[in-house]
């Protein structure tokens, strides 16, 4: 069995033993500078032109292909992929509400893909030469302005009203019309415009977010090269037998009663290995975006128990828009899995996934679930910065076709919260297709997309924001298509700042 297989840290243990006999948690970061920051963060100095004078940024400049390789690299740039999709982002600096139309062909009947607030961005996932238009809210046969898809990093589409290019006069008089918030709106976004032009300059890279965005308040793994390993232990251990029906009920969600302490129990110990430490193994898989395989995250017992918990849930078929139904009926042709959710309180052994999760993350599991009012004070909600698990599945041709994990944010959230990782649990294997893809992944050997097979109880890790507080346009994925038998899993989204 996957539990049997794993690398655990031999230490003998009982429940009765002393706290001091508790070995430590440690990690293969262990004595480095826990604040240092990533060595591929680069001092970008610019004038907006907009009375601030110079300013200071903190940028990730991507290192180059060849250090992917800790050695020779069969080639000094990177292959071009034969998949050429990026993210389509679509800004809207006026004061007014849009809806975002694609164009099958010029003049062709539009289909919905997404609405922007006043000041507000959003997007797709699109490709070269595809077409949209923009208009206003309620009004869709009025087309205010039409875009034409670029290349990378060339994706990002900005309607201005205001702005007229060498007029200040013209572009003044168009402003007047504001009031004192809108015109402060404007200004910001117009900032941010202005910031990733020269962002674009420094990095090679649109900027998709607002500026200024801080940078991720959680620990991100490095991926400085292919097949880099970094371990980390938790108290987590697997469950190595199900416990009976009535020890597997939903857990207090008083976060009172959700405290353990280093020298507690974990929950259900009795049924679990009898180690006191799990050796959690990431592998690097793909250095831009940074993806992570840890194979046996998940025991066999812990994976039947998520199928038996499928066996009793409603799945409903899976979407992607915004609760939209036009978009929700757009959007279904490239989502064709069926899913539900399993909330963290569910059962003890759900529970012990979450814990576990944030053990793998370097996350204090208390911002996985609701807080007490000391835990964590520095935060402005005690809101869990996660979703429930998403259980997903996949017959014969459902798939998920290339697309991104995170969204836009619009002017007035000033935090900016996002996806900031994404953990996927295979809980069967065996299927032909349905490999979990990433169709862009920066390497200097193929154009083909990195796939990952699935193997019952592994993980997969990826991060879909950049060190310096930036979206990964790299991080787009997708779930092949399932060509014979079925594909379950689950998946965990955490985010950064806080959960919005």
């Amino acid at each position: 069995t996957i539990f049997r297989s794993l690398v655990l840290v031999s230490v003998a243990w009982s429940q009765g033993s002393r706290a001091s006999d508790i070995p430590p948690l440690t990690c293969s970061l262990d004595g480095e500078d826990k604040g240092a920051l990533d060595p591929q963060l680069k001092e970008m100095k610019f004038d907006l032109g907009l009375g601030d004078g110079e300013e200071t940024f903190l940028a990730y400049v991507q290192p180059n292909v060849t250090a992917f390789y800790n050695g020779e690299p069969p080639a000094h740039k990177p292959v071009v992929p034969k998949h050429n999709g990026l993210a389509g982002v679509f800004v809207n600096m006026g004061n007014q509400p849009l809806s975002v139309f694609w164009e099958p062909y010029r003049g062709g009947t539009g289909s919905l893909i997404d609405h922007l607030a006043p000041f507000g961005a959003g997007g797709t996932a699109s490709f070269p030469g595809h077409l949209f238009y923009l208009t206003p809210r309620h009004d869709p046969n009025n087309i205010l302005i039409r875009f034409t898809v670029g290349k990378a990093p060339d994706n990002l589409h900005v309607y201005d009203p205001y702005h007229v290019e060498g007029d200040e006069a013209k572009t003044e008089s168009n402003l007047a019309v504001l009031s004192e918030q809108d015109r402060a709106n404007y200004m910001l976004m117009r900032k941010t415009y202005l910031f990733g032009l020269e962002y674009k300059k420094f990095t090679g890279r649109s900027y998709l977010v607002n500026y200024p965005r801080a940078r991720p308040s959680h620990h991100m793994w490095r991926a400085e090269y292919f097949g880099q390993e970094h371990w980390v232990t938790t108290r987590e251990t697997h469950f190595a037998e199900l416990p009976p029906p009535h020890e597997r009920l939903r857990i207090n969600p008083n976060p009172k009663k959700r405290i353990l302490k280093d020298s507690d129990p974990r929950l259900l110990s009795d049924y679990r290995t009898g180690e006191p430490i799990l050796n959690m193994t990431l592998k690097v898989l793909s250095c831009a975006p940074r993806v992570f395989e840890i194979k046996n995250f998940l025991s066999q017992v812990e994976v039947d128990h998520i199928l038996d918990l499928a066996a009793s849930e409603k799945l409903a078929l899976s979407t992607t828009g915004m609760g939209d139904d036009d978009v929700e009926t757009n959007t279904r042709r490239t989502r064709t899995s069926y899913n539900s959710w399993v909330e963290r309180e569910r059962s003890p052994i759900v529970d012990a996934i979450y814990r576990r999760s944030a053990d793998l993350l370097r996350i204090d599991e208390a911002l996985l679930r609701k807080r007490d009012a000391h835990e964590n004070p520095e935060l402005e909600t005690k809101n869990t910065i996660a979703e429930s698990l998403q259980l997903v599945h996949y017959d014969p041709d459902q798939e998920y076709t290339a697309h991104h994990d995170f969204g836009y944010s619009d002017l007035e959230k000033e935090d900016q919260s996002q996806r900031f990782a994404t953990l996927l649990f295979y809980l069967n294997e065996g299927m032909v297709g349905g490999s979990t893809s990433f169709p862009r992944w920066l390497n200097a050997e193929t154009f083909e997309e990195l796939r990952v097979i699935p193997e019952t109880g592994k993980a997969v890790l990826f991060y879909s924001q950049l060190p310096d507080g930036n979206m990964d346009d790299l991080s787009q994925h997708q779930a092949n298509k399932v060509l014979r038998g079925e594909k379950w899993l689950i998946n965990l989204w955490v985010w950064s700042p806080l959960y919005s």
